[in-house]
């Protein structure tokens, strides 16, 4: 057996260790019910903007290991108002998480919030 052999078969070994190794220690995943404020990127600083509901509710999917995690803190909700104008929009909701295999985003309600842009009075 040469060496390229040798080393694609511990190349494949290795990667079957680490799948087994994957499922045992984050393979089961629970639902999980978190509520967030509505965060605004792209704001414009002569408008002021107005989200109709402010909060989200999201179902997750999360690993077991971390339902107690600091990284669940960190899931992020929110819309893009980039080079929109004074007016009324409905925006769909983005959600952003620090771990997407592991901290899995299933269901955002409601899917779109109403936004009223204003021109802000001086």
């Amino acid at each position: 057996m040469n060496h390229k052999e040798k080393l694609k078969y511990i190349l494949v070994s290795f990667i079957l260790g680490f799948s087994i190794w994957f499922a045992v220690n984050f393979g089961e995943r629970l639902p999980l019910d978190i509520t967030r404020f509505v965060e605004i990127e792209g704001k414009n600083p002569i408008y002021v903007y107005e989200i109709n509901p402010p909060f989200v509710d999201i179902t997750l999917l999360v690993s077991r290991k971390l339902l107690q995690s600091k990284l669940l803190e960190k899931v992020k909700v929110y819309i893009e108002v980039y080079n929109l104008k004074e007016g009324e929009y409905k925006i769909r909701i983005i959600t952003k998480t620090p771990i997407p295999v592991l901290i899995q985003p299933v269901a955002v309600n409601p899917y779109h919030v109403k936004v009223k842009i204003k021109k802000v009075l001086k």
